[in-house]
């Protein structure tokens, strides 16, 4: 067990003291002046967010990053240290209490040393720190000196200090179990319009679960053109993550600049750069070559609709003067009526008559030549219908 225990220890001491020493820090918040005072709490394990206590039940709500449940339920006693703090600090500053903030909590280090601490700042202020040791008050301020005697009178208030963060939080750290959380950075860039002048407020928000991100960079050929630039975070996020974002003010000119940032995660950089979309997903950006090329697309569309309405204009136009031209009539002659006629009646056969007629169709007359044969070839087939033709033909054969 002994030589398990060393063995522990020097491999400890090879790794970093993020992963052999543990923290726990509770980190209290009280506002006023007021009836109504107001209080929050945050406790972090090892730099990551775990749970917080709601101001109105006074219950602990554990995050997503909490793999264990095994921890204090509320956080009464907290809230009433605050409450008292409040109420008891003005009656020995000289000066209005606005804020009070308490930090505590432990360190245990990988050889087992453990390190406790409590200090009380006032509106921002150090104001006063605790020993836990000698459970003495130490002021930090000229205007803590009358509390710090106050509360070095206070035995019992100060022995609990002193268990809780020497005892109760070693205790609690041994408990506390974190969800493996992979190394992830999302880096987003988007826009919204600012005025109708061109301007824009370019974002660049940052989500990482990698706690050691600390910086985000403005980047690209406009990037030192940007009015104002102003960077936001890291802060913890609800499931554990840090947040971060760049805020810029940029103008778009004729010449199309371009904008990103860069965020160092994981050993690497991580850039993206403005695609010239809001958030939503409206485009703002319309670059002079993207005009040109709309413009050139717009001007052929309108050529072609142009020649197709002129083209549909002229057939228009040819089909109403086809319909309004008269049809000629060819005029036959009547000599050469009379002669075919006579010609064809000299033909015994039918049969011999139509192959005369295919004949003179075939030989290749032109239009008006073979309109002046169907002509006769009418007359003639008239003649054989017509009732006084029949008549003198009857006549004549009874002679």
């Amino acid at each position: 067990m002994q030589m398990k225990m060393i063995q522990l220890l020097i491999l400890c001491s090879l790794l970093s003291s993020y992963t052999c020493s543990h923290s726990l820090e509770f980190l209290s918040t009280g506002r006023g002046p007021g009836d109504q005072p107001l209080f929050e709490q945050l406790t972090v394990f090892d730099g990551v967010p775990i749970s917080h206590c709601d101001a109105s039940t006074k219950q602990e709500h554990f995050k997503l990053t909490l793999e264990s449940k095994n921890l204090p339920k509320d956080c009464f006693e907290a809230f009433f240290n605050i409450l008292d703090s409040l109420l008891e600090f003005p009656s020995f500053v000289n000066d209005t209490v606005y804020v009070v903030q308490r930090r505590r909590g432990c360190v245990q280090a990988a050889n087992g040393t453990l390190s406790a601490f409590e200090a009380w700042a006032v509106n921002g202020m150090d104001f006063m720190t605790f020993n836990p040791e000698s459970q003495k008050w130490t002021s930090q301020s000229p205007s803590a000196k009358a509390i710090e005697r106050h509360w070095n009178t206070k035995t019992e208030m100060n022995d609990a200090f002193r268990n809780f963060i020497t005892e109760q939080c070693p205790l609690l750290i041994q408990k506390i179990q974190l969800r493996s959380v992979s190394q992830n950075t999302e880096l987003r860039v988007f826009a919204k319009p600012k005025d109708s002048n061109g301007q824009f407020l370019l974002t660049c928000h940052v989500t990482s679960s990698d706690t050691l991100i600390s910086s985000v960079h403005l980047i690209g050929d406009g990037a030192t053109r940007a009015a104002w630039i102003t960077v936001a975070g890291p802060l913890p996020s609800e499931d554990g993550s840090v947040i971060m974002r760049l805020t810029a003010g940029i103008r778009q000119s004729a010449n199309t600049y371009t904008y990103g940032c860069r965020v160092q995660a994981g050993g690497h950089n991580i850039t993206v750069f403005w695609d010239g979309y809001t958030l939503d997903g409206s485009y703002l950006l319309y670059p002079s070559s993207n005009l040109w090329q709309m413009g050139m697309i717009l001007l052929g569309l309108f050529c072609v609709g142009l020649i197709i309405t002129i083209i549909s204009y002229i057939m228009i136009c040819l089909l109403k003067c086809e319909r309004n031209t008269p049809i000629s009539t060819v005029r036959v002659d009547p000599e050469l009526v009379e002669e075919f006629t006579r010609f064809m009646n000299s033909v015994p056969y039918p049969e011999l008559q139509n192959v005369f007629v295919s004949y003179l169709r075939g030989i290749g007359l032109d239009r008006d030549s073979q309109v002046q044969w169907e002509e006769m070839k009418n007359v003639r087939d008239q003649s054989y219908y017509d009732l006084d033709y029949f008549g003198r033909q009857g006549s004549e054969s009874v002679v």
